[in-house]
């Protein structure tokens, strides 16, 4: 199968990309930099395409490379993602316009130019035709502080849904996978990033905050496992469509279910006690 990953420099979208490889799939990987994909490039199956998923000409020009290979293209994993944490108070509206723009405005416009290719290649005979969004638990429940990540990944579900029932007349599949916190570089980036509080009430929060970050980094799970899962999914025949990927899913499922109110005391005071599920 061919297989296009978003964000493959670190972290999941790398290690997907190496799993994907070794089960024998060209893999087409998105960076920033070429250098950014040294290590997966010494794999002959990979091809490496300079894109930046918030600028559409560059995503038109990777699609177009795809394309004049003259292979189908089976599957596209939208992985990259950053998140901005702090108050939405005191949030730049450069950062969270950055934020919106990169998780969930560059998922659907990948999305867009990718479905010319996966509709050639079920009008091919192709089967198991998908394109899977990597998520977040926040896209499930929204924590203090991680609020605006959290609005983007619940964007992610909703366009992951509305995908699905769009192209499902047209056998294209859309699937998400939500992880809990996973030990990426996403963490230690957002840990550093504290222009949100700083000169302001929330500044006080700020240590507090670190401790808290640190305690989610260390309760995270690894990405080999997000991207076991996720390497799977291109050749399965009818996967769950919303997958979510932590310790204790059940924890995530509870809380989803519980009021508001009850919801608003767990965090406070897992916050206090510097815990995170």
């Amino acid at each position: 199968m061919n297989v296009l990953i978003t964000g493959v420099s670190t972290g999941i979208g790398a290690t997907t990309a190496e799993l994907l490889l070794r089960s024998g799939h060209d893999v087409y990987g998105t960076v920033r930099k070429l250098g950014d994909a040294d290590q997966l490039a010494l794999h002959p199956a990979f091809s490496a395409l300079v894109m930046d998923v918030t600028n559409r000409p560059s995503i038109v020009k990777a699609m177009a490379t795809i394309k004049a290979s003259g292979k189908p293209l089976h599957a596209v994993i939208n992985n990259a993602g950053i998140a901005v944490p702090g108050p939405l108070e005191t949030i730049a509206e450069e950062d969270y316009r950055k934020q919106f723009d990169v998780n969930v405005f560059g998922n659907l416009a990948v999305s867009q130019e990718a479905l010319p290719l996966l509709h050639a290649a079920r009008e091919a005979g192709e089967t198991n035709v998908k394109i899977i969004n990597v998520s977040s638990v926040s896209g499930y429940v929204t924590a203090p502080f991680t609020s605006l990540y959290s609005a983007s990944k619940f964007a992610v579900e909703a366009l992951t849904d509305g995908l699905r029932r769009e192209l499902s007349p047209f056998g294209i599949d859309v699937l998400s996978v939500a992880p809990g916190p996973v030990k990426t570089p996403i963490w230690r980036k957002a840990k550093n990033q504290t222009k949100a509080f700083e000169d302001t009430r929330y500044a006080g929060i700020i240590d507090k905050l670190g401790a808290y970050t640190e305690a989610t980094e260390t309760g995270a799970i690894d990405p080999e496992l997000v991207a076991g899962i996720i390497h799977e999914l291109p050749k399965s025949e009818r996967p769950r469509p919303d997958r979510l990927v932590t310790k204790k899913n059940w924890i995530i499922r509870l809380l989803m279910l519980a009021p508001k109110r009850w919801q608003d005391k767990m965090f406070l005071k897992n916050m206090e006690a510097n815990k995170r599920y």
